[in-house]
């Protein structure tokens, strides 16, 4: 990942679920065209960092109600 591609994800809400902004194993599915010059969003990519962060915020209830 290029500098600019690490610039990219912290200024446009989508960049970090863009084809050339993921790592390989992450790049499966349909792909959303995102206009000249940018490259497809991935949407699997996007519904799997949801389900992590779902994941995680219930893992961490689950440890504030441990004693």
């Amino acid at each position: 990942m290029t500098l600019r591609d690490k610039l990219e994800i912290g200024l446009k809400k989508d960049a970090e679920f863009r084809k050339d902004n993921l790592p390989d194993e992450q790049v499966r599915g349909a792909e959303v065209p995102a206009g000249p010059g940018r490259s497809p969003v991935i949407p699997a990519a996007k519904a799997d960092a949801e389900q992590a962060a779902k994941e995680h915020v219930r893992d961490e209830k689950a440890d504030d109600k441990t004693p």
